[in-house]
């Protein structure tokens, strides 16, 4: 069994697609923090942009459920902003304010659209996330250290972090094994 936790719209062949907040055909509507599957039950947990919207007691139930369903040698994938890089890109911006966020716009982002070579754009939502409705914003953060670190204190295996970028926007993917 693969899940795919707060999958938003994007909907995964070969995984069971889960969100609290998105009502669509191909979705189950659960919270990620109270799934209803049996102990080592799962090979793989994909969370890719979610787990920083997670308060800090939230971020420690996840990771310890995860680790209870996963079968030995399952994975738990995630994919989350580089906040380390985010407010390195945030402070070496130009502090132009042009605009009001427009709630629901996919594109505006204060007027300074997805580029993150202002403030007041796509980086401002990495830090607070996009606030358009339930569940779009940010309470939690991750750097690759707190991520290993996270992957020891939990008991994982084998914790493994790499850099990539989701458009335009530095990313860490990191891969814990049961």
């Amino acid at each position: 069994m693969k899940l795919h936790l707060g999958c938003g719209s994007n909907i995964l062949d070969g995984y069971v697609n889960i969100d609290k907040f998105v009502k669509s055909n191909g979705v189950i509507n659960l919270d990620i923090l109270e799934l209803p599957y049996p102990e080592s039950s799962v090979n793989e947990l994909l969370a890719e942009h979610v787990i920083e919207h997670l308060t800090f007691s939230e971020e420690k139930k996840f990771f310890s459920q995860a680790l209870k369903l996963l079968k030995v040698g399952g994975v738990l994938r995630v994919e989350v902003p580089d906040m380390e890089w985010v407010f390195r890109q945030f402070l070496s911006q130009e502090d132009q304010f042009k605009d009001f966020y427009q709630v629901g716009a996919l594109d505006h982002y204060f007027g300074n659209g997805l580029l993150p070579n202002n403030r007041w754009g796509i980086l401002t939502t990495h830090i607070w996330g996009n606030q358009n409705g339930d569940g779009q914003f940010h309470k939690n953060g991750y750097t690759e250290k707190k991520l290993l670190s996270i992957g020891k204190l939990m008991n994982f295996s084998s914790t493994a972090v790499s850099i990539g970028f989701n458009k335009g926007t530095q990313v860490l993917k990191a891969e814990f094994v049961k």
